[in-house]
């Protein structure tokens, strides 16, 4: 019954937003991507779950977005134009090319089902990137930074607490060998760590626009309390993705002050941790044995089965979202240890495998639009005008969404998912606003 009563009261405030406020559920969704614990908030819809999939927030607002958009289309002119500037955009050209080439590799799928599955996903994610370059206002663009930012610092309190006491209050496979990873309300460890590096880059890109001394003293005290959190998650994934973003944002942002005392004071809040809980030492530093050490045996057989998929299929691949399939079919012979672990975890390996070199090809084009698309915020904004003004610098906002999408995509090498978190879509979309709005 509370199940019921809490999925009607999600409704009718997404349906207030919708009509009233659909400029918030941009920074909402982001918001719902670190509540992967709501999906056990609501009850089991039958015939109708089965079809949406697991239902959680984050798929809720998703739902929201494209209903509060859409339908705007069919009245409201100005936005009519704005739905044809973004169109035309590169950068949105690119996303349908890899979708078109993904729903194209029905033609050919290993498994038919699980590639018009990963279509429809890809679709309705599309359909989400364009609500919200609709939706968006672009002089509200710090809304999503500061939305991943006080939702990281809100679960500080509980990260502390799984840390400290060794309760994951969800999904208890967080312990690993004794060892409690903290994960927070997300089902993996590795996925909360990514989300603190996008917090963690979003109170840098935040301190740029902020004036007051005090207010940037807080700002430092916030990035302690993420480095804290980010080493309890154990995610050796998560602090080789803050490790290179930091040395990114070096080149990208004038705040390098800043940036330098953030590795000093991680080195600080590191030794601390480490010294509370030792037994996360031997994780984190299991690195220093090699790639392969830390990889571990799971992931270098799903290397090896993916790097023969793409060699036995190397320009077109075996179809989006297949390769489960054909690596349980005909590469099982390649597990080199028992695990039921069948799905890529890496980004790069699984478009070779799935969609071959065209694929790989749509991949690379995706990221030399996105720095084209820097410097050409760079070259709008200015980069030597001063924030202070009443011209606000688009090139930093732009700058934290280019390295929101770098860091999905880093940590997506250890993790496996790119093209289908939302965090991708809303980076993408907004690096859309900033240059549509822009002209």
């Amino acid at each position: 019954m509370l199940q019921w009563i809490l999925l009607a009261l999600t409704v009718l405030g997404l349906g207030f937003l919708i009509v009233r406020k659909p400029l918030w559920l941009v920074p909402l969704l982001a918001v719902a991507v670190a509540l992967e614990i709501s999906s056990i908030w609501y009850p089991d819809l039958g015939r109708i779950g089965e079809m949406l999939g697991i239902v959680s927030l984050t798929r809720l607002t998703s739902v929201a977005l494209i209903l509060a958009a859409f339908p705007r289309l069919l009245y409201i002119s100005e936005m009519r134009q704005r739905f044809r500037a973004i169109v035309g955009d590169p950068l949105t050209v690119i996303l349908l090319i890899y979708i078109i080439l993904g729903a194209a590799s029905m033609l050919y799928s290993a498994d038919l089902l699980k590639t018009l599955t990963e279509t429809v996903r890809l679709l309705v994610l599309f359909a989400v990137f364009l609500s919200i370059a609709l939706l968006m206002d672009r002089n509200q663009e710090l809304l999503p930074f500061h939305a991943v930012h006080i939702t990281a610092l809100l679960l500080a309190p509980l990260s502390f607490y799984e840390a400290f006491t060794g309760n994951a209050i969800w999904h208890e496979q967080a312990l690993v060998k004794g060892t409690i990873r903290v994960n927070a309300t997300f089902v993996d460890p590795n996925i909360f760590a990514r989300f603190l590096v996008l917090a963690i880059v979003a109170n840098f890109v935040l301190q740029l626009y902020t004036r007051e001394k005090s207010l940037r003293v807080l700002y430092m005290g916030a990035l302690a309390v993420l480095l804290a959190e980010l080493a309890l998650t154990s995610s050796r994934g998560g602090v080789l993705t803050l490790l290179l973003i930091l040395i990114i944002v070096l080149f990208m942002l004038p705040n390098k002050k800043a940036v330098l005392w953030v590795f000093g004071l991680g080195v600080l809040c590191a030794a601390l941790v480490l010294f509370i809980r030792p037994d996360i030492w031997d994780r984190l530093f299991s690195l220093s044995g090699g790639l392969a050490a830390a990889a571990g045996p799971v992931r270098l057989y799903l290397w090896k089965a993916a790097l023969a998929i793409f060699a036995d299929h190397p320009v077109l691949g075996t179809g989006l979202g297949t390769f489960q399939t054909v690596f349980l079919s005909d590469y099982a012979h390649l597990k080199t240890v028992a695990s039921d672990v069948s799905l890529s975890h890496t980004t790069i390996l699984t478009v070779a495998a799935e969609l071959g070199i065209v694929g790989l090809l749509v991949l690379v084009a995706l990221w030399v639009i996105l720095i084209v698309r820097v410097f050409q915020l760079l070259n709008i904004s200015g980069y030597s005008l001063s924030i202070f003004t009443n011209y606000r610098n688009q090139y930093y906002a732009g700058a934290g969404y280019f390295l929101w999408a770098l860091t999905v995509f880093v940590s997506s090498q250890g993790e496996g998912r790119f093209f289908e978190d939302p965090i991708l879509w809303l980076s993408c979309a907004l690096l859309v606003v900033l240059r549509v709005m822009r002209r």
